[in-house]
């Protein structure tokens, strides 16, 4: 589906749109530099619906959420939107793949780092993989263990004048190319410790410092903007909760072994 602009969604989507959704469109197209400024509950309010209702029109034109409708009615004259309705299925199918690989991958290994560290660090490169980060931790709180999460410079700092050959750090990363935590990965290894690499797969300097990876194989999504490359972010959170069943699975082998 490719767009220049609003209206041309709204023909394409007329017969799908029912009289609230021709509300909103009646107050955005009357007030588009007023919409291009307002949150969700705003544009609610103005229009007289539910936040609810407002999501509920932006999907039905195509997008995401709220946020990318917002930000395609910003754009509209230099950008278009290249969605193909076959993403949908090859993302759900790359999603179910993924699953798949996770549950027959051997992660002995991992399970025996984790196992044998005696102090765990988690390090997000960006905002989800922070909020990743988070989960893993949540995740294996209940197995009664402790993972430190490490976001800013000045913490990592800290953490890396106590690092031992016996710590392992697991860094969660979308490319495995960022460059500070890269920086951060030198400095663990000169250290000793060990290093986990949770990342899309792909090869270079970060994988050569990892004494482990777990990798993922995104499908990208073609969306608002020329040349932009859009990469779900759902694999973080397969791969975590994998993670934690192999976990869960390695610990109870060794205790009846």
């Amino acid at each position: 589906m490719k767009a220049r602009n609003m209206e041309e969604l709204i023909r394409r989507k007329y017969d799908e749109l029912n009289e609230n959704d021709l509300e909103i469109w009646k107050y955005i197209i009357s007030n588009k530099e007023i919409c291009k400024k307002i949150s969700i509950q705003q544009l609610a309010v103005f229009c007289h619906v539910s936040h609810t209702t407002i999501l509920r029109f932006a999907k039905k034109l195509g997008f995401s959420g709220y946020s990318e409708m917002r930000s395609f009615l910003k754009w509209e004259e230099q950008a278009e939107i290249l969605y193909e309705e076959k993403d949908m299925e090859r993302n759900a199918n790359n999603f179910v793949s993924a699953i798949r690989t996770l549950e027959d991958m051997n992660m002995d290994d991992i399970c025996q780092m984790i196992y044998e560290a005696k102090n765990i660090y988690v390090n997000g490169s960006g905002d989800v993989q922070k909020e990743a980060a988070r989960v893993l931790k949540g995740k294996f709180l209940h197995q009664r263990l402790f993972m430190n999460t490490v976001e800013g410079g000045a913490e990592f700092e800290l953490i890396e004048e106590m690092l031992t050959p016996e710590d392992l750090v697991i860094f969660i990363s979308y490319s495995g190319n960022n460059q500070t935590q890269l920086k951060k990965a030198r400095e663990v290894r000169e250290k000793g410790a060990r290093i986990l690499l949770i990342a899309m797969e792909g090869r270079g300097e970060f994988w050569n410092l990892a004494d482990g990876v777990i990798e993922f194989h995104p499908e990208e999504i073609h969306t608002v903007g020329y040349d932009y490359t859009y990469f779900p972010t759902l694999h973080f959170f397969i791969v975590i909760e994998f993670l934690s069943l192999k976990y869960m699975e390695f610990t109870t082998k060794k205790k009846e072994a």
